[in-house]
């Protein structure tokens, strides 16, 4: 189809908890490989060609004490699903490293994602989600109080050294500590994960924190933002209309304070098809939120932004 949009999907996720195990997902949890991706993908509008995408870790942080995970083998699998097609579909990936314990066990690790990715490596996950109140809202095995540690800002320096991206999943009060943290490393992209995590059911006053911290992170140059995850921020949008035209202008109003070429478009599958929201939905939706945007604007919301954010791919 003439004039399809470039589409690079900047956050998604395989596992097959029969390679690789994962407490975290839980032990009925299906296998998701990079056939069973593809094939949903396949499922994009007509106007939507997909093109590259980066693979986020999908191990969580980890407690001292805590069930171990051999993060350095889930970016191995990950790069061996991905290889077969690399050359039509080239793709980064975003790997699990501790930044905040001990700095230079964070350095191996990081030295063996480098190995294990074989060039593909692109940034660093490390889910901050914690909630001093609600236990749903703390992430498995998330350490609180991560954020102020001088070591995480050792962490973070060797991000930086290698130039790679660190993927921001923090609630809304987390930010401001998010903010002073990376207010102090201007080199690194900061891809902020699945809307700044407003939550569904919270009152008026979760939705103004929010407001603030998203234009508080907005505020730093360096920091991206990914449109994605959309059902936590209005559970069930996908079957609600007074719901999804909530998200329609909660995805546009950081659109406004982000600019296009600071805000990428992701699927985030498989967790969005397992809340029953499939791929031609989701991306419809995207096309029909950015309709109003210019063909320079839309490129760089589903395209543009996710590559000047971790870098071009390719064998």
């Amino acid at each position: 189809m003439p004039n399809q949009i470039p589409v690079c999907d900047p956050h998604f996720h395989l596992w097959d908890l029969s390679v690789h195990s994962n407490p975290n997902l839980g032990e009925a949890m299906p296998a998701y490989r990079a056939d069973d991706y593809f094939r949903d993908m396949d499922e994009l509008p007509p106007e939507l060609k997909r093109v590259s995408g980066v693979h986020v870790e999908t191990i969580v942080g980890q407690i001292e004490g805590g069930f171990t995970l051999d993060t350095i083998g889930e970016t191995r699998w990950v790069r061996e699903q991905l290889e077969p097609t690399e050359s039509e579909q080239p793709f980064g990936i975003v790997a699990y490293v501790h930044l905040g314990r001990d700095t230079g066990a964070a350095e191996q690790t990081l030295e063996q994602h480098l190995k294990a990715a074989d060039h593909r490596l692109r940034g660093v996950r490390m889910i901050l989600n914690q909630h001093p109140d609600n236990p749903n809202l703390t992430w498995p095995q998330v350490e609180e109080g991560v954020l102020g540690r001088p070591l995480f800002r050792e962490g973070l320096a060797l991000l930086e050294r290698h130039r790679l991206a660190f993927d921001l999943s923090c609630h809304p009060h987390q930010v401001a500590d998010a903010v002073a943290v990376f207010r102090d490393f201007p080199n690194i992209r900061v891809v902020t994960n699945h809307l700044g995590f407003l939550h569904d059911g919270e009152d008026q006053a979760h939705e103004d924190l929010w407001r603030e911290s998203m234009v508080a992170l907005a505020a730093l140059p360096n920091v991206y933002m990914k449109l994605s995850m959309p059902w936590f921020a209005r559970a069930d949008f996908h079957q609600d209309a007074a719901k999804e035209a909530k998200i329609a202008a909660l995805v546009q109003e950081l659109i406004g304070i982000f600019g296009c070429d600071r805000c990428m478009f992701a699927s985030n599958y498989p967790v969005d098809k397992v809340q029953g929201i499939s791929i031609g939905y989701l991306y419809g939706k995207f096309l029909e939120w950015s309709a109003d945007l210019s063909a320079t604007e839309r490129q760089a919301l589903f395209h543009d932004t996710a590559i000047k954010a971790y870098g071009s791919f390719g064998v």
